[in-house]
């Protein structure tokens, strides 16, 4: 975090600096930007610290939600609502988007967090199945769709109020912190339940102790409720109020912003494709892969994921630097590039049984993901202009999460189930390279240069 007051000086006397924007890069500004990158990044890991609680304690939700004679049917039904979270990210977009065009981008953030606070909050609190039947899975649904809800205004939102308090030369850099929230928030969430799994036992955890990480969670969402209640709105948006001509433009229909955005929103669906399902397929699918269809053992698979995740958390700000430094268009092109290359070899190298090999493999992927992961935060935002750019950014980045990257576990298992073939994910990887490589290639690299 210290890069960013580094780099502050260099953008100050930046020739390409734009003058609408001199307010925000002028005088003492690294406190607000510090507190900027901070608030959002705690609130971040916050957000999916309580997306994480629920899978890693899907098996034992299951036994005490959903009551069922067959072990098949009671999974089913456990990560059904699971995935109630994630088709309730795009109606998030359309709740937030709004919010934070209109209102402003920490109105929004606010908004966003107290409710997933909440939503966590709450599902510590509903009784089991045994206490009032039916009632508690359709209770727990409805927590989970209210924490659907309030992700679906999360990363878009926390990304556009970090790019539009940062320094045009280090936007990528800045940016690339929300991977580290993100990545954190699962870890924690993870090393949380296991904690407690190994400190109170099974039968306590089942009676009483599953609670205790949505306590926590909803306590954790009360701090970052404050920290973001404490930041300052960002330069652009107060720059928006100020402007009459575009605050008329913030009272646009939705489909109007469609109509003149959609070349940007078909962009950003391809960008936000390969970001999504490169992370899905390598962190989150390939150890169950292992497991699953390979016969690795399940220790293996979850601690291969391991350590590719704390790869990601340490190495992603470093990506963001290199983007600011060599141009995000190129970094983008060239990790795309990398992934169609290697995504057959490595899948091959995947099904020898070969520990050095796997590890390979694997690290090769993870390469190819960090060299866009870093610079994909800034582009994104970077292709809409400021009076809709939250509304359009959280739209299709929620849309392309859920149709491509939430799905990517799902529709490869049932692929490999109706094909036979192991390398599937391979291609699946592959399809997603190539949409990513054409969005790309018609972006305008803005590196360095004033958002539009």
């Amino acid at each position: 975090m210290n890069g960013t007051s580094t780099a502050t000086p260099d953008v100050i006397n930046a020739p390409g600096s734009s003058a609408p924007h001199a307010d925000h890069i002028s005088g003492n500004r690294t406190k607000p930007l510090n507190k900027a990158v901070l608030g959002v990044t705690l609130g971040n890991m916050v957000e999916w610290f309580d997306f994480a609680l629920y899978s890693s304690m899907a098996v034992l939700i299951g036994d005490i939600f959903f009551h069922s004679e067959s072990r098949t049917t009671q999974l089913i039904a456990i990560y059904a609502t699971f995935a109630a979270g994630f088709l309730m990210r795009p109606l998030g977009s359309l709740v937030f988007g709004p919010i934070g065009d209109r209102f402003g981008r920490r109105a929004a953030l606010t908004l966003s967090i107290a409710l997933m606070a909440i939503a966590t909050f709450c599902i510590a609190l509903i009784p089991s199945y045994e206490s009032i039947g039916i009632l508690a899975p359709v209770l727990l649904v409805c927590m989970r769709m209210l924490q659907g809800l309030s992700t679906g205004g999360e990363y878009g939102g926390s990304v556009i109020f970090i790019a539009e308090h940062a320094p045009d030369k280090s936007r990528s850099f800045l940016t690339s912190w929300l991977e580290v929230g993100i990545l954190s928030g699962f870890l924690l969430g993870g090393a949380v339940v296991s904690a407690l799994m190994l400190g109170l036992g099974e039968e306590t955890m089942r009676a009483w102790g599953w609670r205790v990480p949505f306590v926590i969670g909803g306590l954790l969402g009360v701090i970052a409720l404050y920290l973001r209640l404490n930041l300052q709105e960002t330069p652009i948006f107060k720059e928006m109020q100020e402007n009459e001509r575009t605050q008329m433009a913030n009272k646009r229909s939705l489909m109007s912003m469609l109509v003149e955005e959609w070349p940007q929103l078909v962009k950003s669906l391809g960008l936000v494709a390969i970001y999504n399902v490169c992370y899905y397929v390598v962190l989150g699918y390939i150890p169950g892969y292992l497991t699953n269809e390979l016969g690795y053992s399940a220790s293996f698979g979850s601690t291969l994921g391991m350590i590719g995740t704390l790869c990601m958390l340490v190495l992603v700000p470093f990506s963001g630097l290199l983007a600011d430094r060599v141009g995000r268009k190129r970094l983008i092109a060239f990790g795309c590039i990398l992934l169609i290359a290697f995504a057959i070899p490595a899948f091959k190298m995947l099904q020898t049984h070969n520990t050095v090999l796997v590890y390979t493999a694997v690290l090769g992927l993870l390469v190819a993901q960090l060299i866009f992961e870093g610079a994909m935060g800034a582009t994104l935002v970077s292709l809409f202009k400021a009076p809709v750019r939250f509304s359009a950014l959280a739209l299709s980045y929620n849309l392309s999460v859920s149709l491509f990257g939430g799905t990517a576990p799902l529709i490869n298992t049932w692929l490999i189930g109706e094909t036979g073939n192991t390398m599937i994910p391979a291609y699946y990887l592959i399809t997603a390279a190539v949409v990513g490589l054409v969005a790309i290639m018609l972006v305008e690299d803005r590196t360095g240069k004033p958002m539009p």
